[in-house]
């Protein structure tokens, strides 16, 4: 059972006094409405007062006594329209009414029915008479039955006194809860009928209604607080709890000054809020001043507040030490926050087209004449010095939405937010100094970052805004108290825990990539290459002191009986090593490297931007570089081309053409030498986790290309670009890099075929190279095909390269560097690609090889090479044909010998390893050696349709290298 207060029986029993409370007063409803309809007023009133005596309790809790009311205050109802009609149909006038309830026995009842006699008074005066110049005296009254006789203007009783009357006959109710509720009848009954006009006069005017319903605040906030001195010190919290519900009584009369029609900013400033500051600071308790100063900011008018904010501060200034100031000012604030959003929102934007942007003013939203900031600058920080018993937290709390007031209302105001970012710097290194436990809150760094996303969220356009903060370095010249180019702002981002400043950098790199995407934002300095790298996103770009690639490093406090206490991530699953994070981050960071550039056509700018990026990606270690440094290079080759274009062919140019290939060459390099792999046990890894936190997830390295095959490839593109721009010696360099790679780390099979198919392609396409140094790196090419692993590779391999040997002639070359042909050495190629094909055992391979190589041969034979003549591709044919025709008589043989069937064989099993055979003809190998002879055939026909053939040497043709009709495609 619950303790209850002394009179009152505890919670078990509330419910049986309520439900008998509730059956009294359904019972005296029932007569008094059989009376009222009746007519017979006199007993209607007996039981009203015998049912309103059931508010005398004592015993029920504030929320069932609020139930009791409810039920009562319901009923009244029907009273008070009975009461309306008798006066209005003249059965019975209203101030006869007025006297006769005041002979009550209990004075409870007895204001109840003097209330509600008055408030139905106070309606018919407000019905009848006009209360300002223009109202229509011949008014009819509302509601009043068609035929009713109307009311002199003499029965109407002085609106003023009446209610002066009510006010102070309610003081005979000094009991908390049951003063409380008759208070809050009254401001419910009259709220309508209050007179407004500002004609005075014996019906009063709209400061009589303010001075009735302050009143009536006062009162009631003073019984409201007397509340808690009810009953024993030990249930104190108990009355707390009882108090918070019976606060929305209270509240409710701030709320009837709020909805005051011809309240005016002059009476509010004058009149009503020094009254309402007065009370709340002159009774000192704390709950009323939270809820009442919470209350007079949600309800009054936004404007009211802009005109008389020195005022509300002050008084905030004033109250008990226990109160949460902070919460009350923050509600201020982000009050008038929303009411400048509000008011940006409302602006026309028609009316702004036809102005530029240079004289378009921002909208604030807060009138000019108000100096809204500078208000609260000053307030907060008087506040802070004078209270030392707040906390980090509450200071924090409290710049966060300083910070929004800013942002929304003076967005223009830099030095507004970076203000507000140098005190929250101030006050976390204070906090860091003194080891204040706060600091590491959740509520503390959840401030912090909301703090510092704010303005990225508000400048989502260009991030790098924060350069043209006051504190910046790039505004003092290195003369501030800051030496960051964000200033305040990466100054207190520094001062932050990893998990702050990655969540802060990862909101960067989404923000400026869409700006990108929808703005066109990009970073052509210097200084937001390395505001962008090196401050806001430099935990994403380089290992920081407490944390690695995967989150912070874990710290051991010490021991305990459960075992070691950690600091940072824990040995359970909250924070796991979680590898496609990692890949998703670093893939910002690299779409990221797009963002540097010039916007105008300016090179060497663009390649200083590039270099000063790249001396961020350097420090990044060996994971990162592989994502960050590919994109680099494709940036630098793709400048290398603009330079190209944009700039006129001369020394200067070929200068710094040079110097870029050098740079791209040095971060190629830097990237092959990155390590692979990173054992669990490698204690020299730059990531190695002290404290794994098991996961199920990918493992570190999975799904990123090695190093070598990355660099490789790099290289390759390089020294096309090289070659595009004429640079022979530097493509020659960048192709000896790609065979550098090649040979010392490319060992997988399949691999070092991919790789070399590459090599030849990008040499097929070069323009640049003399006669020396080509023959130098397609022998190279060759040696390195013959040598790979797996026949069928190096088959293949050999058939490709064979085109290097025979150039083509569509392609401009340098002047000087003729196209390099060699009919004999495809000869030799082809030749050695047969004999490795006759080798491979397979004879489906076989096949396969010789009908690929039969179509370089009349690739070759179109081009007119001379070295292939007719004889080659007659006998090629006459060898592929043969193959078909063993392969289709050949009885079919299982690949290996049978073996026994065991027990666990299926039914029927032959005991063969395998059901099919291993010299079934493939049909797709069939399908492409029957195309090469149709085009052969085509070929055929095309000749013959000619009148004259070309002579041998004018075609192409020597002498005896044939022609097509001297191609014997045979019968297939």
């Amino acid at each position: 059972m619950v303790a209850s207060a002394p009179g009152s029986p505890g919670m078990e029993d509330q419910g049986k006094i309520l439900e008998e409370a509730l059956g009294v007063v359904k019972v005296q409803a029932f007569h008094m409405k059989r009376n009222l309809d009746a007519n017979k007023l006199m007993d209607a009133l007996k039981h009203c007062s015998t049912m309103l005596s059931e508010l005398r309790t004592s015993s029920l809790t504030p929320k069932n006594y609020y139930e009791l009311y409810m039920a009562i205050f319901d009923e009244l109802r029907h009273l008070t329209t009975y009461l309306y009609d008798a006066h209005m149909s003249h059965r019975h006038h209203l101030s006869d009414l007025y006297e006769l309830v005041q002979y009550a026995g209990n004075i409870v009842p007895r204001l109840y029915l003097m209330i509600t006699v008055g408030s139905v008074y106070m309606r018919v005066s407000k019905e009848i008479m006009p209360q300002s110049e223009g109202e229509d005296k011949g008014k009819k009254v509302n509601g009043a039955e068609e035929g009713l006789k109307q009311p002199d203007q003499d029965d109407v009783p002085p609106i003023k006194e009446l209610m002066k009357d009510m006010l102070e006959m309610s003081r005979g109710v000094q009991h908390p809860t049951r003063g409380l509720f008759l208070r809050y009848y009254l401001s419910g009954m009259t709220r309508d009928y209050l007179p407004d006009g500002l004609v005075d006069g014996p019906h009063g005017t709209i400061h009589d209604s303010i001075q009735f319903i302050l009143q009536n605040f006062i009162e009631m906030n003073k019984l409201w607080v007397r509340l808690q001195h009810q009953g024993h010190s030990r249930e104190r919290e108990k009355r707390e709890v009882e108090r918070k519900e019976l606060r929305l009584l209270v509240g409710s009369s701030l709320v009837r000054l709020s909805q005051l029609e011809a309240l005016d900013l002059e009476m509010y400033k004058s009149l009503v809020l020094p009254s309402i500051l007065e009370e709340i600071v002159s009774c000192k308790d704390v709950i009323a001043q939270e809820y009442l100063m919470e209350v007079i900011i949600q309800v009054f008018h936004d404007d009211f507040h802009l005109r008389s904010l020195d005022a509300f501060l002050s008084a905030t200034a004033q109250l008990q030490r226990n109160v949460n100031v902070k919460q009350i000012v923050i509600s201020l604030i982000d009050r008038f926050a929303s009411y400048a959003a509000r008011a940006r929102d409302e602006v026309d934007v028609k009316s702004k087209e036809d102005l530029t942007l240079e004289n378009e003013k921002p909208v604030s939203g807060i009138p000019d004449d108000v100096q809204l900031f500078d208000v609260f600058w000053g307030q907060i920080t008087e506040l802070v010095k004078a209270r030392p018993e707040f906390t980090i937290q509450d200071v924090v709390a409290l710049l966060v939405s300083l910070n929004n007031l800013s942002l929304n209302c003076y967005p223009e105001r830099l030095d507004y937010v970076d203000k507000v970012l140098g005190f929250a710097k101030e006050r976390v290194l204070e906090a860091q100094n003194a080891k204040s436990p706060e600091l590491q809150s959740t509520q503390t760094t959840s401030s912090l970052l909301q703090l510092l996303l704010g303005p990225i969220h508000t400048y989502h356009v260009n991030v790098l805004t924060i350069l043209q903060f006051p504190s910046s370095v790039t505004q003092t010249d290195g003369a501030g108290a800051s030496l960051s180019l964000g200033g305040n702002y990466s100054d207190l981002l520094f001062l932050q825990p990893y998990s702050t400043r990655r969540q802060v950098a990862h909101t960067v790199a989404t923000t400026s990539l869409r700006a990108y995407t929808t703005s066109d934002f990009i970073v052509d300095s210097a200084d937001g290459v390395n505001a962008l790298f090196g401050e806001l996103c430099s935990i994403m770009i380089r290992e920081q002191k407490d944390g690695g690639l995967f989150g912070p490093k874990p710290i051991v406090h010490h021991d305990t009986e459960e075992g070691p206490k950690y600091a940072g991530r824990t040995r359970v699953e909250e924070l796991p090593l979680d590898w496609e994070d990692v890949v998703e981050e670093q893939n910002m960071v690299a779409k990221m490297v797009h963002l540097v550039k010039s916007r105008d056509a300016d090179a060497d700018k663009e390649f200083m931007l590039l270099s000063a990026a790249r001396k961020h990606f350097g420090e990044g270690g060996d994971i990162r570089i592989r994502f960050t440094l590919p994109p680099l290079v494709m940036a630098s080759i793709r400048l290398a081309r603009k330079f190209r274009a944009h700039s006129e062919e001369d020394d200067s140019t070929s200068d710094k053409l040079a110097t870029l290939f050098k740079f791209i060459h040095q971060t190629i390099s830097s990237m092959s030498r990155a390590r692979e792999y990173f054992a669990d046990d490698d204690e020299g890894s730059l990531f190695k986790d002290d404290n794994p936190a098991p996961s199920n997830t990918s493992k570190i390295g999975h799904g990123l290309m090695a190093p070598p095959d990355m660099s490789l490839r790099l290289f390759l593109m390089a020294a096309q670009a090289a070659d595009e721009g004429g640079f022979e010696e530097l493509s020659y360099e960048f192709f000896v890099q790609a065979f550098t790679a090649y040979e010392e780390s490319i060992s997988e099979s399949k691999a070092q075929f991919a790789a070399i198919t590459l090599i030849i392609g990008t040499l097929y396409s070069t323009t640049v190279f003399g006669y020396e140094n080509y023959e130098t790196l397609i022998t190279k090419a060759a040696v390195h095909c013959s040598r790979l692993l797996k026949r069928v590779d190096q088959c293949r391999g050999v058939t490709l390269v064979s085109h290097l040997f025979w150039g083509d002639d569509t392609r401009v070359r340098e002047e000087g560097k003729p196209v390099y042909r060699d009919g004999r050495r495809v000869l030799e190629c082809l030749q050695k690609a047969l004999k490795i094909a006759d080798s491979v055992m397979d004879k489906n391979v076989n096949v396969e090889l010789f009908v690929e190589i039969l179509e370089r041969y009349v690739w070759y034979f179109e081009k007119r090479n001379d070295a292939i003549t007719v004889k080659y591709l007659n006998s090629l044919i006459d060898l592929i044909q043969t193959n078909l025709s063993s392969l289709e008589t050949e009885p079919q043989r299982p690949g290996y010998a049978s073996y026994a069937p065991g027990p666990l064989s299926p039914a029927g099993s032959t005991g063969s390893l395998f059901d099919e055979t291993t010299t079934k003809i493939s049909e797709t190998v069939l399908k492409h050696f029957r195309n090469v002879l149709a085009y052969v055939r085509a070929k055929k026909e095309e000749e013959g349709r000619d009148v004259v053939v070309p002579p041998g040497i004018e075609g192409g043709f020597l002498e005896g290298s044939g022609t097509w009709r001297d191609v014997d495609v045979g019968g297939r």
